[in-house]
């Protein structure tokens, strides 16, 4: 039996239960050049139906999704990790390779360190009063300039900061950083950020927030949409160039439909 009737086989039972279906398939990238040889693909559903099961064969996952279900992919191997990777649907599914790491990081201090600065971003912002307390603002600021100031540090001495060298946990926390810094330092990552994504080192989806992130801080239309704005109370639009085509650009970056995305702060 050839590989692709071997494939057509097993889509049969989920192409029969569903008016649409398509499979997406991608590309399995390793910063060691191999991969391990037992790997497993699961489709992990936010609806919390039963997951949904691919296949992994000559250093590609396949998988066959229906129309308008939201997953999250997850790779698995023994000793090894993956950053998951979120599909909103098989049409927007368009940046699909991922990247497998060996789970022992070459720089497992480093790693500890951004996580830890990664939490203390985020533990700030989740108490984030209303616009009046100044108080609040200025020691946010002056914490992210703190956590800039180490960044900077760690960039000089040891690069960016890759999934394959600290972990995905720890990689992203870099970028958080770096996206709550100071406008000059963020646009000065992103160069740093576009390679690191070249590389399968930086989540696309992150690298469209920063290009966005920079463009508004130039007072220029954004490019993916995912920047807003606040103004007397309420959640607005800022900009986009060419919104026509939006989805088309966001589905390239690995983001879901606009319209979905702002459903989120209405």
């Amino acid at each position: 039996m050839t590989r692709t009737l071997q494939h057509l086989l097993l889509a049969l039972p989920l192409l029969a239960s569903c008016a649409c279906a398509a499979e997406l398939s991608g590309a399995i990238h390793s910063p060691t050049g191999t991969l391990p040889a037992d790997m497993k693909l699961v489709g992990v559903r936010r609806d919390k139906l039963p997951a949904i099961p691919g296949s992994v064969q000559d250093g590609r996952y396949r998988i066959v999704l229906p129309d308008g279900v939201d997953v999250r992919l997850q790779l698995e191997a023994k000793d090894w990790e993956a950053p998951p990777k979120y599909v909103w649907g098989p049409i927007t599914g368009k940046a699909l390779d991922m990247l497998l790491y060996p789970a022992k990081v070459p720089e497992p201090q480093l790693a500890a360190e951004l996580i830890r600065m990664g939490e203390l971003d985020q533990t700030i912002r989740k108490t984030m009063p209303g616009a009046s307390d100044q108080e609040f603002w200025k020691r946010m600021q002056l914490e992210d300039k703190l956590r800039e100031d180490s960044l900077t540090r760690i960039i000089a001495e040891k690069g960016w900061p890759r999934i394959s060298q600290v972990g995905h946990q720890a990689a992203n926390s870099a970028w958080l950083i770096a996206q709550h810094g100071s406008p000059d330092f963020l646009k000065r990552c992103l160069p740093l950020m576009q390679a690191a994504a070249d590389q399968h080192e930086l989540p696309l989806s992150s690298l469209a927030l920063s290009v966005d992130r920079v463009l508004m801080q130039e007072n220029k239309p954004q490019r993916y949409g995912s920047q807003l704005q606040i103004k007397d109370g309420r959640t607005l639009d800022y900009p986009i160039e060419d919104m026509a085509t939006v989805d088309e650009r966001r589905a390239a970056m690995g983001l879901e439909p606009y319209a979905q995305y702002r459903k989120r702060f209405d």
